[in-house]
C-alpha cells in the first residue's frame, strides 16, 4: 500500500504547533511590530515551495524589480486610461475603508467587483455612510466597479523608503531553538533566518508608515481587510492599531475546523500588533473557534455570515443564471471544476481531461480558473481548458460569483478547493481528486459533504447521486445588523488603546507624558 505524503498543511501545523509550545516566538519583535504572526506565514510558504507546489513564476532580477516599483504611479494611471471614471488618485474622508487583496474579484457585467467587500460597502452605501476602497495588486483586472484606490502605491513607496533606511533591531528570543526544530524536521526556511526577519520588519514598518498616512486623511472609524495574512494585510492591520481603529478581517476562505492564519497556541497579553482586532466568519462555529483559540480581548469574531451569499438575494441569482443560461440546452448533470494552480498535479488533471471526454454528453461541465491564477499558471491544466463542446463551459461564463454558479450545481470537482465548502452550504456535494483534502477539509469530509476519490471513479460517483436536486436556502445574518455590532465593538476597541496608552505613560520622573499609540511605545 503506497504511503500517503503528509500535505505542506499538515507539515506546517505539526511545525507550528511544536514551535509555539516550545519557543517564545510570541516575543519576536522589532519596534512596535509582532513579528511571529508575519515569520509563520512566511513558514508555510517556504513548506509549500519545498513541496513543489508553488506555480508562481520565479522573481524577476532586482534591477527590474527596481524600475517596476519606482515606475508605479506612471504604470497605474496608464493602466487605468480606459477606467479614468474609477482612478482614485489620493485617499479622501470617509467613515470606513477596505483593502481588499486583489484576486478575491469577480466580474460582473463586464466590472470586477470585490467578492466580499462589496456587500459591506453597498450596506454602508444604503445607510448613507461612506468607504474609502482599496484594492491590492498590479492592476490585472480592470475597469472596476466603483471607484478604488490602488493600494500598490503605498507598497511601492514603502519598498523605496525602506531600501534607503536601516535593517531595525529584532528582538528573537530562543531564535537558535527554532532554527534547530526546523533542522530536525529538515525543513528549509530561509524566512525565518534573522537576516530575513530583519529585512521583513524593515518593509512593514515602511508599509504601515504609508498607510498611517493614508489613514489620517480618510479619518474612518473601522477598517475592513480581506485576506489579512497577504500582502499588505499585516502593515495595513499594524496602522489601524496604532491609530485605535478596529480592523476587521472579512473571511474570505472556510476554516474547517483551523486555518493557519486564524489560530495561535499563545498570544500576548496585549494581542498582536500585526494581526485584526476582529474576525468576521461565515459561521457560529468559526467564530467559536477563533475566540477560543485566542481568547484574547485584542482578537475577538463576530458570525456575521458569508457576506456575498448574504446579499445576494435568490431573485438576484436567479436573474443572473438566466441572463447566462436562458437559451442553453437543458443538461442532466451539471458539474463544477474549480480549478487550483498547485504544481505537481499535472497527471491529474489529464486524468480528469480523459474522463470529462468519456462522460455522458448529456452533463455539463463548468471549468473555472481559481480567481489568483495568472495566464502563466494556465498551463498546469492545460488539457482541461482545451476542451471543447456544447456541454463545455469556461472562460467569463464560469466566472461569475460562485454561488449563483452553485445554486444550479449537482456537484463540484476540485484537487482539495475550498470551493467545497462553500458547496456544502447549498448542498452540493463535492469531489476532491487530492489526498491533501485529509489535512484541509477534515470536517467536511466527516460530515459527509465530500469525499476523496480517483478521477477514474467520478462519472459513477456523480451518476449515482440523486437527480433534480433542490438547492438548499441560506439563512445569514443582515448584513446591516453585523455592521451596527461592529460599530459597538470599534467603540470599545478604541477604549482599549486608550486604555492601553494611558499605562504606558511615563511617570519615573513625576511628569505626565503624552505616550505613543499603542503598540508603539
Amino acid at each position: 500500500m503506497t504511503k500517503v505524503r503528509p500535505s505542506p498543511h499538515r507539515i506546517y501545523r505539526e511545525l507550528v504547533d511544536r514551535i509555539e509550545r516550545n519557543c517564545r516566538v510570541v516575543e519576536w519583535r522589532a519596534g512596535d511590530i509582532d513579528l511571529w504572526p508575519l515569520a509563520s506565514q512566511d513558514l508555510f510558504l517556504d513548506i509549500f515551495r519545498n513541496s513543489g507546489a508553488d506555480t508562481a513564476p520565479p522573481r524577476q532580477p532586482f534591477a527590474i524589480r527596481a524600475a517596476s516599483t519606482l515606475a508605479t504611479p506612471a504604470t497605474n494611471l496608464w493602466k487605468s486610461r480606459a477606467d479614468v471614471a474609477h482612478w482614485v488618485p489620493r485617499p479622501y474622508r470617509t467613515d470606513s475603508i477596505l483593502l481588499g487583496d486583489g484576486v478575491s474579484l469577480d466580474r460582473v457585467d463586464g466590472a470586477w467587483h470585490d467578492r466580499f467587500g462589496e456587500p459591506i460597502v453597498e450596506a454602508l452605501e444604503r445607510h448613507g455612510r461612506s468607504c474609502f476602497v482599496m484594492q491590492s495588486g498590479n492592476l490585472t483586472r480592470l475597469p472596476w466597479a466603483r471607484p478604488t484606490y490602488s493600494a500598490n502605491q503605498v507598497g511601492a513607496r514603502a519598498a523605496v523608503e525602506a531600501a534607503l533606511t536601516k535593517v531595525p533591531d529584532v528582538d528573537l528570543p530562543e531564535h537558535s531553538a527554532v532554527m534547530e526544530l526546523l533542522n530536525l524536521a529538515a525543513i528549509a526556511a530561509p524566512s525565518l533566518t534573522r537576516e530575513r526577519l530583519g529585512r521583513r520588519a524593515r518593509a512593514v514598518l515602511a508599509q504601515a508608515a504609508g498607510f498611517d498616512r493614508l489613514l489620517e486623511r480618510v479619518q474612518p472609524k473601522v477598517a475592513f481587510v480581506v485576506t489579512y495574512y497577504a500582502g499588505l494585510g499585516h502593515a495595513f492591520a499594524l496602522a489601524c492599531r496604532r491609530r485605535g481603529i478596529l480592523c476587521v478581517d472579512v473571511q474570505h476562505c472556510p476554516h474547517d475546523g483551523r486555518h493557519r492564519a486564524y489560530s495561535w497556541s499563545q498570544v500576548p497579553t496585549r494581542g498582536y500588533s500585526t494581526v485584526p482586532g476582529l474576525f468576521w466568519t461565515w459561521t457560529d462555529g468559526d467564530a467559536a473557534i477563533v475566540r477560543g483559540r485566542n481568547g484574547s480581548p485584542w482578537h475577538r469574531s463576530i458570525s456575521g455570515g458569508h457576506t456575498q451569499i448574504a446579499a445576494l438575494s435568490e431573485i438576484e441569482s436567479e436573474g443572473l443564471s438566466q441572463k447566462l443560461c436562458s437559451q442553453d440546452a437543458k443538461f442532466d448533470r451539471e458539474i463544477l471544476i474549480a480549478l487550483q494552480p498547485i504544481g505537481g498535479r499535472t497527471d491529474t488533471w489529464k486524468a480528469l481531461a480523459a474522463v470529462i471526454e468519456s462522460a455522458p454528453p448529456s452533463w455539463r461541465w463548468w471549468i473555472r480558473r481559481h480567481p489568483a491564477s495568472t495566464s502563466v499558471q494556465n498551463g498546469q491544466y492545460a488539457h482541461l481548458l482545451s476542451l471543447r463542446g456544447r456541454n463545455m463551459i469556461a472562460g467569463e461564463r464560469a466566472e461569475i460569483p460562485l454561488p449563483i454558479l452553485l445554486r444550479h450545481m449537482d456537484a463540484v470537482v476540485s484537487l482539495a478547493s475550498g470551493a467545497g465548502a462553500e458547496a456544502a452550504m447549498f448542498g452540493v456535494p463535492s469531489f476532491f481528486l487530492d489526498d491533501e483534502a485529509r489535512d484541509t477539509f477534515p470536517g467536511l469530509l466527516a460530515r459527509g459533504h465530500a469525499a476523496i476519490i480517483d478521477a477514474r471513479s467520478l462519472v459513477p460517483a456523480i451518476a449515482r447521486l440523486p437527480a433534480n436536486r433542490v438547492p438548499m436556502s441560506i439563512v445569514a445574518p443582515p448584513i446591516e445588523d453585523t455592521l451596527g455590532e461592529i460599530d459597538r465593538l470599534a467603540d470599545e476597541y478604541s477604549l482599549l488603546c486608550r486604555e492601553m496608552a494611558f499605562e504606558k505613560i511615563d511617570r519615573s520622573d513625576g511628569i505626565v507624558r503624552e505616550c505613543q499609540p499603542p503598540c508603539a511605545a
